[in-house]
């Protein structure tokens, strides 16, 4: 309930707690007010770091977090507030289960009700109470006992969330046949940072370099008169257009990319202004496709729009590549959704492999260290000592593979069980161990008969 009234402050009143209470639920109504007044779907979180070590062995635990509820409550882990209790979630798996969702709740505020646990322990109010020691800031002297207000966070599984909770989800959570659990590296919480999920970047980043290579071929295409101008002729309208329409939207792209700030919404409304245009040329994809923001689906709603520019981008000039990020999973695991029927349709795959390592040692060692499966067989393949997918490493890329300073790539075996795991999961995974330190990897797809 938002209380806008103001405490009336008149001389001769008995002041009370009362009083302070109804003061401060003013100023947090008004800030609350404000916000939802002006800004767009003000939740969610600014960071967030699971441990995924402590997932694999079957429990939730958040590392670090910070952001806003629906109803504006702050929070900041661990700095501000203490970690939630760590989450088991083995016993709550049942047999026929494939997910669960995981929250990060907090008890709503009840208007004239019980808010605070004096004793520091209580399960359904909004705060404990927490004795600090404060001294005065303008002597630094008369250290002075406190009672703060220390928010009541917990962590619940979907089926625990009932009404007089405002919670976020801060992931899906799978199961591999390991028995092992992972995030599912399709799901992406509601963010106030674009920053805040390597998902989004990705995305970002992929379309920045799309666009840049576009541009440059569009822009390779145009005649220079003697003043300098450059000019297309009748028969090159369309691709005149079509670098006028990537010129004018990939500025605004590559800046949001590139500040690392800003709310999701910001850098979907730019992607959806170069999707709306680049639908004019389009046979089959029209406006009225084009999905909407969803604050609670990002991943869905961002993986959609982006599969659409892509195709978008290839209908109206054929790429050569596709890459595709890869995400940590779990410990030492990162792994990519291969959902286009085309990557299986005669296309070449290529792993880059980056590490502050010396490049040699890095190309003699990654074909007999790195593992390359299906996600749900990782595990099994480390456990068994297995090979993974073949690995061959290709000292000179094709020319149409985007290479990367420091990167070295190999290009992948498309044969052997490996492989057709692969194929009918549908993801590939990849197992990096600690040998390798600050691994980076992309996956790069050339797709058949485009190979330079």
């Amino acid at each position: 309930m938002t209380q806008l009234q103001k405490v009336l402050w008149t001389k001769g009143i008995l002041l009370s707690p009362q009083h302070l209470q109804a003061q401060d639920r003013y100023l947090t109504s008004l800030i609350d007010f404000q916000l939802t007044g002006f800004a767009f779907a003000p939740w969610g979180f600014h960071r967030l770091e699971l441990d995924h070590e402590a997932l694999a062995d079957g429990t939730v635990s958040v590392t670090s977090a910070a952001g806003l509820f629906h109803d504006s409550l702050p929070f900041e882990i661990p700095s501000a507030d203490v970690q939630p209790s760590p989450k088991p979630i083995e016993e709550h798996w049942g047999p026929d289960r494939r997910s669960m969702a995981v929250y990060l709740g907090v008890p709503e505020h009840r208007v004239g009700g019980h808010n605070v646990s004096l004793n520091g322990s209580g399960g359904h109010t909004r705060y404990l109470a927490e004795a600090v020691l404060r001294r005065d800031e303008n002597t630094g002297l008369m250290e002075k006992p406190l009672q703060m207000a220390r928010r009541n966070l917990r962590l619940l599984l979907e089926g625990e969330v009932t009404e007089g909770h405002s919670v976020l989800q801060i992931a899906r959570v799978i199961r591999a046949e390991s028995g092992q659990f992972q995030l599912d590296p399709g799901y992406v919480p509601p963010l106030l940072d674009i920053a805040a999920d390597g998902h989004l970047m990705s995305i970002a980043r992929r379309l920045v370099e799309i666009l840049s290579a576009r541009s440059s071929a569009l822009s390779g295409t145009r005649r220079h008169r003697n003043r300098g101008l450059a000019d297309f002729g009748s028969s090159d309208s369309a691709n005149f257009w079509l670098l006028y329409t990537i010129n004018t939207h990939f500025p605004v792209i590559r800046h949001l990319y590139e500040v690392r700030r800003g709310h999701p919404e910001i850098l979907y409304r730019a992607l959806l202004g170069l999707a709306g245009a680049l639908t004019t040329l389009s046979p089959t994809i029209r406006p009225r496709d084009l999905p909407a923001y969803d604050h609670s689906d990002i991943g869905g709603c961002f993986g959609h729009l982006d599969a659409q520019l892509r195709d978008l981008l290839e209908t109206v000039v054929p790429v050569n590549h596709i890459t595709l990020p890869l995400r940590p999973t779990g410990p030492l695991v990162q792994a990519t959704a291969l959902d286009d029927d085309r990557l299986f349709d005669a296309a070449e795959f290529y792993l880059g492999v980056r590490a502050e390592m010396p490049g040699e040692r890095l190309t003699r060692r990654a074909p007999d260290l790195l593992k390359v499966s299906a996600a749900d067989q990782v595990d099994w393949l480390i456990r068994q000592a297995v090979a993974g997918v073949g690995l061959r490493h290709v000292p000179t890329p094709p020319n149409s593979l985007p290479v990367k300073l420091d990167y070295h790539y190999f290009q992948l075996g498309r044969s052997g069980p490996r492989w057709d795991e692969i194929k009918t999961a549908r993801n590939l995974a990849v197992y990096v161990p600690s040998d390798f330190p600050d691994p980076q990897l992309e996956l790069v797809v050339l797709l058949p008969d485009r190979k330079g």
